[in-house]
């Protein structure tokens, strides 16, 4: 039974959140399927090059291209299978307090960060979000113990859409949060 508020069981007692996101149902799937596309054309060269190794016949090729095929497409739907058990468990908030990111495939998962340590944040916007025209894109937020090189930070809202408004949002959030916590007596 779903919760009304998938982040109730991590909250403090005077904690709320915010905003609570899901992310880009359409944008997850196709990124997993442009993946695993090379998953395929990687297969589909080592199958076909097997196939072509038979010197009595060399014109078997395509048997290995079927194999390589079926491989792909069992493969895709154990992926997909696990994206759409990942996906049901999946959102991103923001509290008055810090980031929080649940997920999880059989059990669910959380990551927070806490807003006074967010150091940098940054907008990832993919030539597959520009091609979807949806205004997707992943936030990405570092921090001194999880620093954002090369993009790689534990602490992203991925496939997101409305990315820029929802960066401000959340940006101006943080700057409050900061702002508050260096002048308490003004708070």
């Amino acid at each position: 039974m779903e919760q009304n508020n998938p982040f109730e069981p991590i909250l403090d007692s005077d904690e709320y959140i915010q905003k609570i996101y899901k992310p880009n149902k359409l944008k997850m799937y196709l990124s997993s399927f442009l993946a695993s596309l090379f998953f395929f054309l990687w297969l589909a060269i080592i199958c076909t090059g097997v196939g072509m190794s038979d010197v009595n016949d060399p014109n078997m090729w395509w048997v290995g291209l079927l194999i390589a095929v079926g491989i792909w497409v069992v493969f895709l739907f154990v992926l997909w299978l696990f994206l759409a058990l990942s996906y049901k468990n999946t959102f991103y908030a923001y509290t008055n307090k810090r980031i929080v990111i649940r997920r999880g495939v059989f059990g669910v998962d959380f990551k927070s960060l806490d807003m006074n340590m967010v150091g940098a944040i940054t907008v990832n916007v993919s030539l597959l979000d520009k091609i979807l025209r949806r205004g997707t894109g992943t936030i990405i937020f570092g921090s001194m113990a999880s620093p954002m090189a090369n993009n790689a930070s534990f602490f992203r809202f991925a496939n997101i859409t409305e990315v820029y408004d929802r960066y401000k949002e959340i940006k101006t959030v943080i700057d409050e949060q900061k702002l508050r916590n260096k002048n308490p007596i003004n708070s």
